[in-house]
């Protein structure tokens, strides 16, 4: 029995150190904003903070909006209209996929649940689920339809409030465009994922 025992922990041990290969590793970074301003902006760096490779532009009036930059060329990658400051989350984007080589639309709404938050979305035949733990600021995206996992981020450790609120969004999956997970970072940070909102 103590071997069955043995046995089995040792499987699970081994299951929970397996890890997904990981496609793609951005930072996202916030930018700073004005006092007594809600609305702001992210650049989405290279994984070692070298290169900025988009820009988030954001702005409020009658609904809220977001532009995703391309820092090279400075070409429109996808654009994301709604509302996602006040209570309710009811946002559409357009995201031009290159490698279908046109513009797919989509929507992200939020469901509350009694223990996590989770984000759906929904492009191009493509449904996502964002859960994020109200007790960890980390965020997992699964497929809706595989139960797998896809993405994740997490806030990193700030040691003092004057550094920026930085993410690390690990991507595991080529199957949707980056830009939905990068209007995902917006909206939850938007939201109060980063516990300074």
């Amino acid at each position: 029995m103590k071997i069955i025992c043995c046995l089995l922990l040792f499987i699970l041990l081994i299951k929970c150190i397996e890890t997904k290969k990981v496609h793609r590793t951005y930072v996202v970074e916030r930018n700073t904003t004005a006092r007594g301003k809600s609305m702001y902006g992210f650049r989405i760096l290279d994984s070692n903070e070298k290169t900025c490779l988009y820009q988030i532009r954001v702005s409020s009036k009658d609904m809220d909006t977001a532009i995703l930059v391309d820092d090279i060329g400075k070409n429109i990658v996808a654009n994301l209209k709604g509302t996602w400051i006040k209570n309710s989350i009811n946002v559409t984007f357009s995201i031009n996929d290159s490698h279908l080589n046109k513009w797919t639309d989509g929507f992200i709404q939020r469901n509350d649940n009694w223990l996590s938050i989770d984000y759906a979305t929904q492009s191009n035949n493509q449904q996502l689920i964002a859960r994020s733990s109200t007790f960890l600021k980390k965020v997992k995206i699964y497929d809706k339809k595989k139960n797998e996992l896809i993405a994740q981020f997490r806030q990193r450790t700030r040691w003092t409030s004057s550094k920026p609120v930085k993410y690390i969004l690990k991507i595991y999956s080529n199957q949707v465009p980056d830009a939905i997970y990068f209007f995902l970072v917006l909206i939850m940070d938007h939201r109060g994922l980063a516990g300074d909102n």
